[in-house]
Parts: C-alpha cells; structure tokens; sequence
C-alpha cells in the first residue's frame, strides 16, 4: 500500500511539480485538453490514495482488522454486492460489509474498471436503503412520500450509485468514460444527476455539459418509467431539473412554461424553483402568464407574487404586474403581503443581500403612482408601505422598525376582514320589487 501510494505521488509530482512546456499557439488542442483531464486524474488518484492510507491509519491505531488487497476477486465482489439485503436486524453488519467490499473493488484500481463498466450496462441494481420488518410495499411508499431530491450520502444508496464513487475513486480515462456513458445508456433521473455531479467534481464544472443537459431535456420531455423503481425515481423529474441547476441551463425555460400549470390548476414547484435559480428574469414571462392566465389555484398565487416581485423596479413587466396585484380584487391579501414582502427583501440578485439604493427607490416610486380610494384601508396600508421605504433608504433603522410595525397591523387587518368575509359567504341578493298586477 505505502509503495503505491508514494509511487502515484511519484508521479503527480514529477508531472504537476514542474513548469509546464511552452506551448505556441498552433497545439493540438485535443492533446492540451487530454493533458488537462490526465493532471486532474491524476490529483483525484492522489487525493483518493491519500484518503485511504488515512482510513488505514485510523484503523490501525483502534486496532481494527485492515482489509485484505488480495482476497476477493471483482467478480466476487460484484456478485456479492449484488446479493447484499440491508433489514432493520443486519443493518450495522451489513453497512460493515458494504463497505469493506466497496474498498476492496477500489484497491483493484484499473482492473476493475471493464467489470464495474460491464455491470452497470447491465441496467441492474440493488437498493440498499433500510428494508423494515414486515412492512408493506404500500407502507414504504408513504414512509417515502415526502422524500426530498438530495445528491448527498453518508454512504452508497443504491449498488449503482456506490460503483460511480469507485470508478471516480480509482481515476483515468477508462473510468471517465465509463461514468460518462450513463448520461447516455441510463433513463434514470437520479443516476443522470448523480452522474453529472460527479463528473463535476472531477473534471470541472462544464464537464460533460452538452451531454448531461441533452439527457436531462430528453427525458423531461419524454419520460420513462423506471420498472420496480424505489424513492430516487419517484422524484425523477426534480433531479432532472437539478441537473439543468447544476449547468445552469436556460435553454429549457420556454419547454418548462408549458409544464407549469397541471390540470388542477397546482403549480410545479420544481419548475418555480428553477425558474426563481436559474431562469430569473428570462423565466419572468412564464411566472406573469401563469399569475395573468386564471388558471392557477388560488394558494399558489403567492408563490408566483412573490417570485414575480423580486424583480418590481428592475423590470417593466415585474412593475406592472405588482401594480396589478395591489390594485386587483382578484388577489387575495396573502397575496399581496408575500409580493411586498419579497419585493421588500430581494432584488433577485443573491449574491449581494437585501435591495440595492436605486432599485428601492424605483420601488417607491412605483408606490407613490398607485391610486386608492378614501375608503380602501389599502391606501392606508401603501402609505405606510411608503414611509417604511423612505427610512430604509436613509437608513433610519428606527423610524423603519417601527413604521413596518404599523404597516403589518393594517395588512393583518385587511387580511382577517378578508377571512371574515369569506366566512360569511357571499351577501345574500337584493330584495326585488314586488310587481302588483292591475286590476
């Protein structure tokens, strides 16, 4: 292990060490870019190595039993992965066992490569999430109904998703490619995130990016159904929108303006999210059609005020849509309290916090325009909206604090009248006259 070690040291240092050559301006650019991915190979090979011989060490020094090099075969290992169960009574045993077989494929280095390629073209794999005691296929369904897209594992979910660690693990080209060719073979949205994550990680940000989004549009736009699939294919499509996150892929904003709004009337709220992080004012037409189109089911109005209002001030279309929703019965108050208070708090830019001077003035001026009866508390209600405005451009923390108390007592009030009247249900009609026939 340690002659191993020191020799890929050996050669990350005598090819990273020193200088590189000079290049002129007519070289094989192919060839400096197959240079660029054996130097980053190379790193991760080293950084894995090292990570290894720290696991060893911990190991040693509890005086734990060190994994053998040459026991199993990786056909071995393949097919006793393949038959490993994880239930609520083996658990611990097995996660030991898990992990000792995914560390004895890794030592294998390259040649395990081909076989590890070769199984996952075989489209199989094994769920290693907890199997409870007499539970029913029904009950697992509910216990994973709220199941969150997430791309972060303290240890290998799926035997699928443990190989791609190990071929990242053991590094080159066979392996990169290897990885890369799921983007292609596999239908699962999961493994297509997980996949492009991972050739990130390794390669850079753009690695593979052509690829991973042509995968990704293809089966957002034509989906297939994995047979006998668990809790990751359940959410497919979120992790397919994450890869378009990941890449931060604009291409698809007018294809997912036509998934936005379901039957019911519900809103997708992974294409919300993708518009609000990547799609930002490009998507910013598909978020007014939905608030404009009547389709859309009254509780998710808010979500879309207040994705549309982050950009009240920097936009023409975002301003007059704002203006639509504090002057409009249409609206709700919960909607219009969620539109001022996203346009109070971002400007759609996050990498600075808060709202910039110009765009808050842009705001207040937009507020000042607004026309509202003697009668409508909402006048009330904007003017206060005003003056807490002013102070926050001058920096009045006081003077701020305290108007935006106001401020939420007359939108709170506003907002339980609103819940009254609803409760009453609607007035009854108005008397008729009574038509006395002559005689």
């Amino acid at each position: 292990m340690t002659t191993g070690l020191a020799w890929v040291a050996l050669v990350w240092a005598s090819g990273c060490g020193q200088a590189p050559p000079a290049v002129d301006s007519g070289a094989d650019s192919a060839r400096a870019e197959a240079l660029r991915k054996e130097v980053a190979s190379l790193k991760v090979k080293l950084d894995n190595a090292q990570s290894r011989l720290d696991r060893l060490r911990e190991q040693a020094g509890r005086g734990d039993a060190l994994p053998a090099t040459g026991g199993l075969s990786v056909p071995e290992i393949l097919d006793e992965l393949t038959q490993l169960s994880m239930t609520s009574k083996n658990r611990r045993r097995a996660q030991r066992r898990l992990s000792y077989l995914f560390e004895s494929l890794a030592l294998q280095g390259d040649a395990a490569v081909p076989l590890v390629r070769e199984f996952l073209n075989r489209m199989e794999d094994v769920d290693f999430t907890v199997q409870r005691e007499e539970e029913s296929e029904k009950e697992r369904q509910e216990r994973y109904r709220r199941f969150r897209a997430t791309l972060s594992f303290s240890q290998p979910p799926t035997l699928r998703i443990g190989l791609i660690d190990i071929l990242a693990e053991i590094g080159g080209a066979h392996a990169e490619a290897a990885v890369a060719e799921l983007l292609a073979t596999t239908a699962r949205g999961f493994e297509i995130a997980y996949a492009a994550k991972t050739l990130q990680g390794w390669l850079g940000r753009d690695a593979y990016r052509d690829e991973a989004l042509a995968a990704a549009h293809e089966l957002l736009l034509d989906p297939v159904e994995a047979v006998g699939g668990n809790q990751f294919d359940r959410v497919s499509r979120n992790y397919l929108f994450m890869v378009l996150d990941m890449y931060k892929d604009q291409t698809f904003i007018q294809s997912a303006q036509g998934m936005f709004i379901n039957d019911d009337g519900r809103i997708d709220r992974t294409i919300l999210n993708y518009f609000d992080d990547v799609g930002k004012q490009h998507a910013l037409d598909a978020i007014v059609q939905a608030l404009r189109s009547g389709r859309v089911h009254e509780d998710d109005m808010d979500n879309l005020a207040e994705a549309a209002s982050r950009y009240v001030g920097i936009n023409p279309q975002a301003d007059q849509m704002f203006r639509d929703i504090m002057t409009g019965s249409q609206y709700n108050m919960e909607t219009k309290r969620d539109a001022i208070r996203s346009f109070l708090q971002s400007d759609g830019d996050i990498s600075t916090p808060g709202v910039a001077p110009n765009v808050m003035q842009a705001r207040l001026n937009l507020i000042n325009t607004l026309q509202f009866s003697e009668s409508d508390p909402m006048g009330r209600g904007m003017e206060l909206l005003s003056l807490q405005m002013e102070a926050q451009i001058t920096g009045n923390k006081l003077d701020e604090r305290k108007i935006s108390q106001a401020a939420s007592r007359v939108f709170s009030e506003m907002q339980k009248q609103e819940s009254r009247e609803r409760k009453a249900g609607p007035p009854p009609p108005a008397a008729l006259p009574t038509i006395v026939p002559a005689p």
